[in-house]
C-alpha cells in the first residue's frame, strides 16, 4: 500500500509539473499571434526600470520602451518579475494592470507568477523567436542553457542619464 505521505508527495509533484507547463505556455504566448511573432525585442522590465540607479522608475521604463519604438524601430514585449507592482505601486499588478501602466497592449506584457524566475521566461521567449533582449543583466547563470546571451547584439544594454536613454554599443 502507498502511504498517505507518498500520495501527498506525488500529488504535490503533479501540481508543480502542471504549474510549470502552464507558465511555459503563457511565456511562449508573449509577443506572439497566430501569424507568428509580433514583438521584435524582449524587454527585461524589472531590470530596465532600475537603469536610472536607485529606486525603480516607471518613467525610465516607459522612455526606454519609447526609444525602442521610435529610435530603433522595435516592437517591444515586456516581461516582469512577480513583485513589479509592489516595487512601483506598493500593491500587486498583473499583466493587464502593468500593460495599462506602461501604455502597451496586454498581449505584449507578462508578469510572471510568484516563485517563477523571470529570466527564464525572458530567455525562453527570446530563444524561440530569435529576438534580442533588452537588459543590463549578463545572464551568467543562464549562459550554458542559452549560450547566445554571450553573442554581441543579442543583449542590448543601456543607461538612463540626464533624462534620456543612452544605448551601449
Amino acid at each position: 500500500m502507498i502511504s498517505d505521505l507518498a500520495v501527498v508527495g506525488l500529488f504535490g509533484l503533479f501540481l508543480m509539473v502542471l504549474l510549470a507547463v502552464l507558465l511555459v505556455r503563457r511565456a511562449r504566448r508573449v509577443g506572439t499571434t497566430a501569424a507568428g511573432p509580433q514583438a521584435s525585442v524582449i524587454v527585461d522590465g524589472s531590470n530596465v526600470m532600475h537603469w536610472g540607479g536607485g529606486d525603480p522608475s516607471l518613467i525610465v521604463l516607459t522612455r526606454v520602451l519609447q526609444s525602442l519604438r521610435d529610435d530603433k524601430g522595435h516592437i517591444p514585449a515586456v516581461v516582469f518579475d512577480a513583485n513589479v507592482g509592489y516595487k512601483l505601486f506598493n500593491r500587486f499588478h498583473g499583466h493587464a494592470a502593468m500593460a495599462s501602466a506602461i501604455d502597451m497592449p496586454q498581449h505584449l506584457v507578462l508578469v510572471v507568477d510568484r516563485g517563477v524566475i523571470a529570466d527564464e521566461a525572458i530567455l525562453d521567449v527570446a530563444a524561440r523567436h530569435n529576438l534580442p533582449v533588452v537588459s543590463n543583466d549578463r545572464f551568467r547563470d543562464w549562459s550554458v542553457q542559452y549560450p547566445w546571451v554571450r553573442k554581441k547584439g543579442r543583449v542590448l544594454r543601456g543607461t538612463w542619464k540626464d533624462g534620456s536613454v543612452r544605448w551601449a554599443h
